[in-house]
């Protein structure tokens, strides 16, 4: 069989069938006001995953009397316990909105119950009860995400979408700012005060806490329910955005729908498990984002304790400074979408993580009787940067090249399942890591270079180098895509 070139093009019925339901035109207004989601999420990102809730629960964990690497782990289980159930359920609630063909309330309904929980975790600083409601919180975000990103399709055309994404990354980009604004302001003495900053100078050698009377939680413990109004006041436009909705041929009960989406699901798990470059996209996926949700995650204490004394309270500002290289970034991978593809943006963005965690691993690292300056890590931030940028820009997109339009929700779900159990290994086996290898380094000098931090954070280059080996083999169909064929791709793994 002949194989097909990118110059050439097969449309059949399922392709025009599949296109039909997308949207013929792009509204400028329509997406300034979808984009406002899209600001919102991303300031939970990193308002609540990456400033609030770590530092929040490791403050919490060291005055019950806990050592770094107990809490650490701890955490980790938590964190892997949200993720899990986004895995579980997130193909599912997919296939249910694709069948259903409303996408917006979805993201509605996820959106209240994320600010709410999120809200809830100031009324009581407590361990458990904080990682009790951040589960629920982070499972809401995902799952919103995932509906989200399912609606690109329905209010842009196809020649627009890559443009439509690099606006929409950059507003982005611009809920983390607000997020590092909002958290040094709440943190200034004139309000909450500043928090016990999370570096190793809480604990002694041996793991022993200094005195937990001390620990102060400042402007932290308000942070949650200052970002659910926050996020709310974002949101606002996008109540007022349309898309276009694909209903069911048929009126169905609640009881049908859930019975048709399940069969739907396993039909989707079969064309994916049929599909090379879908299944290449997934386990990349799962490689790459295990490695940069780690990072994301763990963000505030890498900084504090891989800065160093020399870097002390900079912390918001080295990760803003990322921030800045992620709007810049996020523009030009959208900007190059239509031209590039998205699987050679998707190996750039996975190298800048790469850079980004081996300068985090060296700085302030003692080498014989050279160290490493601590003021390295601020070109950590601008890779990690750069990386933010791009990464879920493009993930979105391989899904649309990826996926019939019919059933974006439920390949979207299927890239939960991909990210959400690569989160639920990465927090696991960076804490493991923190907690097996502390005992071998209790010297005081080793214990103020964070020898096992440096390790973890090296395990997890191992993680980004398999999801580039593995995203390399993808055989992207990208320009097909943008002249209207839709997957699956006729005659794409045909032999010359």
């Amino acid at each position: 069989m002949k194989k097909l070139s990118h110059e050439e093009v097969v449309i059949d019925k399922n392709d025009i069938r599949e296109t039909a339901l997308e949207s013929k035109q792009t509204s400028s207004r329509n997406a300034w006001l979808w984009y406002s989601y899209d600001m919102a999420d991303t300031f939970f990102s990193q308002s609540v995953i990456s400033l609030a809730f770590t530092p929040f629960v490791l403050l919490l964990g060291v005055q019950m009397g806990w050592r770094f690497p107990t809490v650490f782990i701890v955490m980790s289980v938590f964190m892997a316990g949200s993720n899990l159930l986004i895995a579980i359920f997130g193909p599912i609630l997919g296939a249910i909105s694709d069948k259903v063909g409303k996408r917006k309330p979805a993201v509605l309904i996820s959106a209240g119950i994320m600010v709410t929980t999120t809200a809830l975790i100031t009324v009581w600083a407590n361990f458990w009860w904080a990682c009790i409601l951040f589960v629920i919180a982070n499972f809401c975000y995902q799952a919103g995400r995932m509906f989200y990103d399912a609606q690109i399709p329905f209010i842009a055309e196809t020649e627009k979408r890559g443009f439509m994404q690099a606006i929409g990354g950059a507003l982005a980009a611009f809920g983390s700012v607000i997020a590092i604004m909002i958290s040094i302001v709440i943190g200034l003495p004139s309000l909450f005060g500043p928090h016990t900053q999370v570096d190793t100078g809480i604990w002694e050698v041996g793991g022993v806490i200094i005195d937990p009377n001390t620990i102060n939680y400042g402007g932290l413990r308000y942070l949650f329910v200052v970002s659910a109004v926050v996020i709310i006041l974002i949101s606002i436009p996008y109540f007022f955005h349309k898309e276009v909705q694909n209903p069911p041929e048929e009126k169905m009960t609640p009881r049908e729908h859930l019975k048709s989406s399940l069969t739907a699901f396993k039909t989707s798990l079969k064309e994916i498990i049929s599909d090379r470059n879908s299944w290449l996209f997934f386990l990349a996926w799962f490689f790459i984002t295990d490695a940069a949700n780690t990072t994301i995650l763990y963000m505030v204490p890498v900084v504090s304790i891989m800065g160093g004394p020399a870097l002390e309270g900079m912390t918001n500002y080295i990760i803003l400074g990322g921030i800045v290289f992620s709007i810049i970034f996020g523009i030009l991978v959208g900007r190059l979408m239509n031209r590039l593809g998205p699987k050679k943006l998707f190996l750039g963005v996975a190298m800048s993580w790469f850079i980004a965690i081996v300068i985090f691993v060296l700085s302030g690292l003692d080498v014989g009787a050279f160290t490493i300056p601590s003021w390295v890590i601020w070109f950590g931030a601008i890779f990690i940067g750069i990386g933010f940028g791009g990464i879920w820009i493009v993930g979105r997109q391989f899904i649309m090249v990826l996926a019939p339009p019919s059933k974006l929700a439920q390949y979207g779900g299927f890239q939960k399942i991909a990210g959400r159990v690569s989160a639920i290994v990465s927090p696991l086996l960076f804490g493991l890591v923190i907690f097996l290898t502390d005992p071998y380094f209790q010297s005081p000098e080793i214990v103020e270079q964070a020898i096992p931090m440096r390790i973890a954070l090296a395990s997890l280059l191992v993680l980004f180098s398999i999801g580039i080996l593995i995203a390399w083999f993808i055989k992207d169909p990208h320009k097909r895509y943008m002249k209207g064929e839709r997957a699956p791709y006729k005659g794409i793994y045909d032999k010359e």
